[in-house]
């Protein structure tokens, strides 16, 4: 995502929406999570979503701007985002591409191709 980032962030507007946590330590927890010590809580403020988004960002090494969810989940709710997902928006505000959920679903070369489709179009 980073090189994708790079290579687009002068032509198109990227950003990763940090939504709720997918698997939190109060809830249904997955062992690779464990294991790679990314076990948080569900955050209960705005300030707690931060602090988690925040160690997101510098665990996955993001390049690309994150902003967040607001704390009654509207965009994940919106875009069917749990526990990941990829969407492009055109200009006009339309959703012309989306991947799968993730992890499985989650389509970087179909995102980059969508990228590519819409640079031609504009």
């Amino acid at each position: 995502m980073n090189q994708l980032y790079e290579t687009r962030k002068d032509r198109v507007e990227l950003v990763c929406v940090y939504i709720q946590e997918a698997h939190p330590s109060d809830g249904w927890q997955v062992l690779m999570n464990q294991r790679q010590g990314v076990v948080y809580a569900q955050p209960t403020s705005e300030d707690e979503r931060a602090e988690v988004a925040e160690a997101c960002v510098l665990g996955l090494d993001l390049e690309m701007p994150m902003v967040l969810d607001d704390m009654s989940n509207e965009v994940d709710q919106a875009y069917a985002a749990l526990p990941e997902r990829l969407y492009v928006i055109d200009a006009e505000g339309t959703i012309v591409w989306r991947s799968g959920p993730g992890p499985w679903g989650f389509d970087v070369d179909g995102f980059e191709a969508a990228l590519r489709a819409q640079a031609e179009l504009g």
